[in-house]
């Protein structure tokens, strides 16, 4: 996402500097260069607080045909085997933003170029350095997360996600974002930068 911000933000400054002719000189290049890193800091930790994002996501599916229930401490989350899931793991500090029923976003490596909706279902209470026991189950972070944070089940409920869900397996790389209700006009620049990432995923093709 910071790469993204970066990029775009000297594309603008370019097109600036070219539309009003500005020179290039040691003033005007240090001045838009310290101005992007304030500014693009700063949105950073504005879309972090308020949108909260993951990079850190994945989907899981039930293979029994009766309706299993996954338990993780004090928690219980009955599912049915048409329901399509996904845990999302977000940083600590985004805990007061993690509110049952918000919107998300969730777009999946896999599927390049397509963003699909759905619901917050279940803030979990503990991380998973809080667990008493040592079990493994769906809700412990995979091993690309160095810090403890806070896993979500997202429910997808976007109806296109349908004809695409038998070819993603479970545990496949997906990228998931929360809306808050406040600073709505940066939802658009979340929702702009989330719809890039999955862009972004036809470049593999050639990797």
């Amino acid at each position: 996402m910071e790469l993204l911000l970066i990029s775009g933000y000297t594309a603008i400054c370019i097109a600036v500097f070219t539309i009003l002719r500005i020179p290039l000189n040691r003033w005007t290049v240090p001045t838009a260069s310290v101005g992007g890193l304030v500014l693009t800091f700063a949105l950073i930790q504005l879309l972090n607080y308020y949108h909260p994002y993951s990079d850190t996501s994945r989907p899981y599916v039930t293979s029994a045909p009766t309706a299993p229930s996954i338990t993780e401490l004090v928690a219980e989350v009955p599912m049915t085997a048409e329901e399509h899931n996904l845990v999302a793991w977000f940083h600590q500090n985004n805990l007061l933003r993690l509110n049952n029923g918000s919107l998300v976003e969730v777009t999946f490596d896999s599927i390049p170029g397509q963003v699909f909706s759905g619901s917050v279902r279940k803030v979990m209470p503990t991380s998973n350095d809080g667990q008493a026991l040592a079990q493994s189950s769906i809700f412990d972070p995979p091993p690309e997360a160095s810090q403890p944070r806070i896993p979500v089940l997202i429910n997808i409920t976007d109806p296109r996600y349908s004809s695409y869900s038998s070819q993603v397996p479970g545990g496949s790389p997906a990228q998931a974002t929360i809306y808050g209700e406040e600073f709505q006009h940066l939802a658009v620049v979340r929702k702009t930068l989330l719809r890039m990432s999955a862009w972004m995923n036809y470049l593999s093709l050639f990797s």
